[in-house]
């Protein structure tokens, strides 16, 4: 099954923007090729920028406020494993004070000569030639274990940002209703109630992939082949999770 999430509100395009960010700079943080320090300061610039653009610290504290009174009900039922959604319902509430005066300015950054010049010349097309930035060819040529603890000092000033994140995006895919769904001739639509993003399970042995367009209240699915460019698919069975 090849999974598809769509936002259905701002704030989870956000979410998911940047979970997509820090999940690429997880996997790239290792530096064991020279790729990797690509990935990883095209990643960690573009969290910054987007970190300026879109504070979603407070949102996602409000989130995982309402998420912890949700839990501390669950501790009613006698099936419901309490010390696990204790230890839960406790490291939301740390990681909700910490969002909470954690700084939006992201001064590591400014303060770095070696980080704004680099992204000056990141996003120009062939602009990481050793004559453009020699700095940067200096620091890829410093011991792996130099280069990683440079980047996980930088990784840090969001360490509370991601923690948070993944928590609370781990929490509600857990808590997603699964539904079997089927598309008639490629076209799908339903009404929502109170999710923030919706995913989309596929079997990769169909070929298509679903274009999804939608808001709060409703949403709709065109399926499409993979085969044949601008080719609506036939009718279409699908897992629909609301998360």
């Amino acid at each position: 099954m090849i999974a598809f999430e769509y936002p259905l509100i701002e704030k989870s395009r956000n979410y998911l923007r940047f979970e997509l960010l820090f999940s690429q700079i997880h996997q790239s943080i290792s530096f064991q090729h020279e790729s990797d320090a690509v990935s990883y300061f095209k990643a960690l610039f573009e969290l910054i920028e987007l970190s300026e653009r879109s504070d979603i610290r407070h949102d996602l504290a409000k989130d995982l406020r309402e998420l912890s009174e949700q839990m501390k009900s669950w501790l009613g039922h006698d099936a419901v494993d309490k010390e696990a959604v204790t230890a839960l319902i406790e490291e939301s509430s740390e990681l909700m004070s910490a969002l909470l005066v954690m700084p939006k300015q992201i001064k590591f950054f400014k303060n770095s000569r070696f980080l704004t010049s680099l992204k000056q010349r990141f996003f120009i097309p062939g602009g990481c030639c050793n004559f453009d930035v020699p700095m940067f060819h200096f620091w890829l040529a410093q011991p792996a274990e130099k280069c990683q603890l440079d980047a996980e000092r930088w990784l840090k000033h969001f360490s509370t940002l991601d923690k948070a994140l993944s928590l609370f995006l781990k929490i509600k895919r857990s808590q997603g209703v699964k539904s079997k769904q089927h598309a008639k001739n490629g076209f799908f639509q339903d009404e929502i109630k109170q999710a923030l993003f919706v995913t989309i399970n596929v079997e990769q042995a169909l070929q298509v992939y679903p274009t999804i367009s939608g808001h709060k209240d409703r949403y709709s699915i065109r399926f499409m082949k993979v085969d044949e460019e601008n080719t609506h698919a036939d009718s279409t069975d699908f897992e629909q999770v609301l998360c």
